[in-house]
């Protein structure tokens, strides 16, 4: 009997022994296999880690300069300056903006009355049992000739706010101030 719990005893101390052994925590595993992992060179590029000047590495592969490369660089400075004057400022993009809204407001008033003009007759018409049966056919052209107005005023409005949100994403990006856009 002694036998058995000594050999039981020796059984469970040498599995707990090797099991100790045998554990790693998981923070020794990924350290073990990043020390085996072969190093990738691949780096997500941003404004944050993206270098703004040349390093030393960079002018050694770069061509000596040459007077190709001295009006390659004119050039380029002369299309910078292109672009330059075809940027508005953000004066010009304030008063566009300003524009906009009220072609806007324009454009909504207009729909407005041409909507109750329309309610308007349809109330006259139906109010009217006469009306109906002496112009019908005129109440219908006129009718579909009024919603062919609304229906342009709504295509020229919903136009009108696309390019007013052009515009102030276009502001947005030049760092105009939203209050002076909104």
């Amino acid at each position: 009997m002694k036998r058995l719990v000594l050999v039981v005893f020796t059984f469970l101390f040498s599995v707990v022994v090797w099991g100790q052994q045998q554990q790693q925590s998981l923070g020794d595993i990924a350290r073990q296999n990043r020390a085996h992992k072969k190093g990738s060179a691949a780096v997500r590029l941003n404004d944050d880690n993206m270098p703004r000047t040349l390093t030393a590495n960079a002018d050694e592969n770069a061509p000596k300069t040459d007077d190709k490369a001295v009006k390659d660089d004119k050039d380029k400075d002369k299309d910078k300056d292109a672009k330059a004057a075809a940027k508005p400022s953000s004066e010009q993009i304030v008063k566009a903006v300003e524009a906009q809204k009220q072609e806007i407001s324009r454009l909504q008033r207009e729909l407005d009355v041409a909507q109750r003009e329309q309610r308007l007759r349809a109330a006259a018409y139906y109010g009217d049992a006469g009306t109906m049966l002496r112009d019908q056919a005129k109440y219908t052209e006129d009718s579909r000739k009024l919603q062919d107005e609304i229906d342009g005023k709504k295509q020229a409005l919903d136009t009108a706010q696309k390019k007013l949100a052009d515009l102030q994403e276009q502001a947005r990006k030049a760092g105009v101030s939203s209050t002076a856009v909104e």
